[in-house]
């Protein structure tokens, strides 16, 4: 407990869980009038807990209590449970009275238990409810001299009574309240967050974070991404815009993507390039849909009961505008809403939905299931579902307003537009809702409706905008928007290669002087130089079309006794023998050689039903010796198909095409298939899988390789995503030991596992270079390395042996205990710990079973052999990513096993035993 503690009451307790900065400014100033948020939100609060209050009273059935109102005696008859209501509870540590009116409530502490009792009029418990009442039970036993164990959240519409195990948040209340008591009287950082769209103070902040130019006015930004930026030196927007660089031109996709879909994340630093510049930045060429009438559409409702209570419409019907709006007093009234929205939609021609959101898109999901009814009688709204406009996924990523957020009020606001009420949001409007419900006044439900139908005039303008935008076209508005395309911007790193931008005619004349090509025919040629015979007769290294013979093998002695077709016994035998040249390579003891058969074969014709046929099936025009040579050079070499090409035509002057080489490592993959799957058989019925996931090179990206190893086998798995759905048909019912890296995924397999303890070293040491005065961290580390070390010097004297392993079970256990037991205040030991209490039952699995390791070398080994054959494919397909699987897999598991890999596949043999 802090020395500097004082009295802190639930109020402000819990505006210290949304905004550090709105506890200090509570503490030190009140909120200029009007102050709408604390106002509003406390008459609704205690509106609710007289309402809640009398249902308890009355005992309604509706009403799920574990409790009376009254004391009830348990079934010891000297024991009584009571509740408590917390509302203007204070908790103050000091002796002396309380300021808390808890403190005026007389509590016979040997007869009764007193549980803590909050109101919350939402629906769903927060976990934020959750630490208040951890809070208001501290509160309890500082005043009765116990503390509870459980405790009560009255909370919705129709009041529900949640019961709570305190026994998690008790801490962190405490360890909050230590925080409070911890906090300078100096105003913390601002920074801005969620909890601002619902503050008096919001207006104060907001001015103060534009005026330093503040990184938490960009949302997208997380507080771990500006705590990264914070680290490189970059603390404002301006900063943050000087990072910008336009992207390099992505790799082609393997099939057509349509251009709204996101092509590349939002990207942050481009957004605060655009707020530098106040320029709108337009990134490739966004198309929007058009047709049919747009009918802008805004919906209220209330996400915490998952119901909604307005629909606003606008549309141009006859050269004029129409605005309907729809209201439900409540959820009983949304059938009726819906179905009122339905006919007025039905009335218009051809109408295309436009929102701005993804709340209305979700709206209209929701409406069609609920009332699968009215939807199914209008045919034509359910067409305009499918093809609605949501202007913000049209934004993302692709327009950059020079705003700090993309919400539809900033961009309005940018466009001109504004609300009649001062400072209206959603935020603001679900407060209106509550009142409204409370006390049914006549103009907060006016307001609503005003404030429902400015959204969508805001989304009409929004969507001219954007009209203007995508067509280039600045007479289709009113407005002049300030635009500038992204792909004119300079890239200055990146003229090294590619067409040179001339500046002057005589400097592209220039150029093209200096190019190699042109050089070594033209100049060199011309100057007499010694250099214009060699190299260039491309003719005396040319591949040759007809290869010398080397032997010719003559098939005789195939004629069939009867048809084949129709069993006649009249064969003719054809005039002409048939040839086949089949080139291959002959490996000798001293070398390997080009060896070329020509193969002679006769035809036969049914003398009856004229049926002709060969008994010799014609051979592949590359032997097996090549084959097998052309996928060593792939797999074992890592040369590419252009190199293997090449290094064939240099040395055994063999012709053999580029779509050629990929054929033969598609034939050879789909021969060996048996064997791969044998591979993943015997791993999967081991005692022991290392496995691990990196990138593939598929077209378009975003897809994986799963490497599965143990200490004989390795098995390389394709797949278009890193979801777990691939460990699950690999792995299916294994029942040894994983050894994993700590990807979550992997905590979806049913089976003992084993984490690998030197990504957690590596982790450790990162976190304590970078904070090297952080005397929590140290302690940790250093109980874990020295715990680690005594581990790993057993291995090193005896082996991966549980005998002698299970020794040290019992220190390792006291270190998780401890620190599981630690009270940790800063977020990085913080994060340690919670990251150690996440695996504890995996970080010294390998103390309990033989040959089990505690790192995860052996896959990460396997990683780096994919990893380099990945640099020579550079881009593949799907397909061509599994053939590279399915032959890498089968090296590298001979690899392990001591074996050579050309020898195997010169010998056919599919069989790894």
């Amino acid at each position: 407990m802090s020395a500097a503690s004082f009295p802190v009451s639930l109020t402000m307790f819990a505006s210290y869980l949304n905004c550090k900065t709105k506890y200090v400014l509570s503490k030190k100033e009140v909120p200029e009038p009007p102050a709408f948020f604390s106002q509003t939100a406390e008459r609704i609060l205690e509106a609710y807990r007289a309402k809640a209050a009398a249902a308890l009273r009355m005992g309604a059935n509706n009403v799920l209590l574990p409790f009376t109102s009254i004391p009830y005696t348990t079934e010891d008859p000297r024991q009584c449970i009571c509740s408590v209501d917390c509302h203007a509870a204070v908790y103050n540590p000091r002796p002396g009275p309380h300021s808390s009116q808890l403190a005026a409530i007389s509590f016979p502490k040997d007869q009764c238990t007193y549980l803590p009792l909050i109101y919350s009029p939402h629906e769903r418990v927060t976990a934020s409810d959750r630490i208040v009442l951890g809070f208001a039970a501290l509160a309890v036993s500082e005043v009765t001299g116990r503390v509870p164990d459980l405790g009560w959240i009255c909370h919705g519409e129709l009041p529900r009574v949640k019961q709570v195990k305190l026994a998690i948040y008790l801490s962190q209340a405490s360890r909050i309240l230590d925080q409070i008591w911890g906090l300078e009287s100096a105003e913390p950082p601002l920074v801005l967050n969620k909890h601002c769209s619902e503050c008096d103070f919001q207006a104060r902040c907001r001015e103060r974070a534009i005026s330093s130019d503040d990184l938490s006015l960009v949302s997208p930004l997380s507080e771990k991404e500006r705590r990264k930026l914070n680290e490189k030196g970059v603390f404002t927007i301006t900063q943050l815009s000087y990072g910008y660089r336009p992207r390099r031109r992505r790799r082609a996709k393997l099939t057509n993507v349509n251009s709204n879909k996101h092509p590349v994340r939002h990207d942050p630093k481009l957004k605060a390039l655009a707020i530098k510049k106040a320029q709108i930045h337009v990134v490739g060429t966004p198309v929007i849909p058009t047709g049919g009438t747009p009918v802008y559409i805004d919906v209220e409702g209330i996400p915490d009961r998952d119901t909604y209570y307005l629909i606003g419409l606008r549309y141009k019907q006859d050269n004029e505008y129409m605005e309907r709006s729809f209201w439900a007093n409540d959820c009983k009234g949304e059938q009726e809403m819906w179905r009122e929205c339905l006919l007025a939609l039905r009335s218009i021609k051809e109408p295309r939905l436009v929102h701005y959101g993804s709340y209305e898109a979700k709206f209209l999901n929701k409406m069609q299931q609920r009332y699968r009814e009215l939807s199914h009688g209008v045919d034509q709204p359910d067409v305009t579902f499918q093809s609605t406009i949501n202007l913000a996924s049209l934004l993302y990523a692709r327009i950059y307003f020079p705003t700090y957020t993309n919400s539809l009020k900033e961009i309005a606001r940018y466009l001109g537009f504004d609300w009649s009420q001062p400072g209206a949001s959603g935020a603001k409007a679900l407060y209106w809702r509550a009142e409204w419900e409370l006390f049914h006044e006549s103009s907060l439900k006016q307001m609503l409706i005003e404030y429902n139908l400015e959204d969508c005039r805001a989304a009409e303008l929004v969507y001219e905008a954007l009209q203007q935008l995508c067509t280039r076209r600045e007479e289709t508005t009113s407005f002049n928007l300030n635009s500038v395309d992204v792909g004119s911007l300079e890239v200055g790193f990146q003229r090294t290669f590619g067409k040179f931008a001339s500046a002057l005619p005589d400097f592209e004349r220039i150029n093209k002087a200096a190019y190699w090509d042109y050089q070594r025919s033209k100049v060199y040629v011309r100057s007499g130089n010694s250099n214009k015979r060699s190299g260039t007769n491309r003719g005396k290294w040319r591949c040759e079309t007809t290869v010398p013979i080397d032997k010719e093998v003559r098939i005789e002695n195939d004629k069939p006794s009867s048809c084949w077709n129709c069993g006649s016994a009249t064969i003719w035998k054809g005039r002409n023998a048939r040839t086949q040249v089949v080139i291959d390579l002959k490996f000798t003891t001293k070398g390997s050689k080009r060896h070329v058969v020509r193969y002679l074969y006769r035809t036969y014709r049914c003398g009856v039903c004229k049926a002709e046929k060969t008994f010799r099936p014609a051979p592949s025009k590359l032997g097996p010796g090549l084959c097998a040579y052309v996928v060593y050079l792939i797999i074992e070499l890592r040369l590419s198909h252009h190199q293997v090409s090449d290094f064939l035509r240099t040395l055994f002057k063999i012709n053999v095409k580029v779509h050629s080489i990929a054929q033969i490592k598609l034939s050879m993959a789909a021969k060996y298939e048996a064997t791969y799957k044998s591979i993943l058989h015997e791993i999967r019925t081991g005692a022991l899988v290392h496995a691990d996931e990196t990138k593939g090179v598929v077209y378009g990206g975003g897809h994986y390789v799963w490497i599965f190893t143990n200490l004989k086998s390795v098995a390389y798995v394709y797949s278009p995503s890193r979801d777990a759905s691939i460990l699950e048909d690999v792995l299916k019912d294994f029942q040894g030991v994983l050894v994993s890296d700590f990807y979550g995924a992997y905590d979806s397999i049913g089976c003992a596992q084993q984490k690998c303890l030197i990504h957690s070293l590596r982790d450790i040491n990162e976190d304590i270079l970078k904070n090297p005065y952080n005397d929590e961290l140290s302690q940790i580390a250093s109980q874990f390395g020295s715990l680690l070390r005594r581990i790993v010097e057993t291995v090193d004297r005896y082996g991966l042996k549980a005998w002698h392993l299970r020794k040290h079970k019992r220190e390792a256990e006291a270190f998780l205990q401890q620190t599981r037991a630690r009270d940790c205040r800063s977020e990085v030991a913080l994060g340690l710990q919670k990251r150690l209490e996440k695996n504890v039952n995996k970080l010294f699995t390998f103390l309990d079973h033989d040959d089990v390791p505690w790192n995860n070398n052996n896959a990460e080994h396997a990683v780096r052999a994919f990893t380099r054959l990945r640099n020579v494919m550079v881009t593949s397909t799907a397909n061509g990513t599994r053939d590279y699987a399915t032959l890498l897999s089968i090296q590298q598991t001979l690899k392990y096993r001591g074996k050579s890999f050309l020898e195997f596949l010169r010998s056919g043999n599919v069989n790894l035993a």
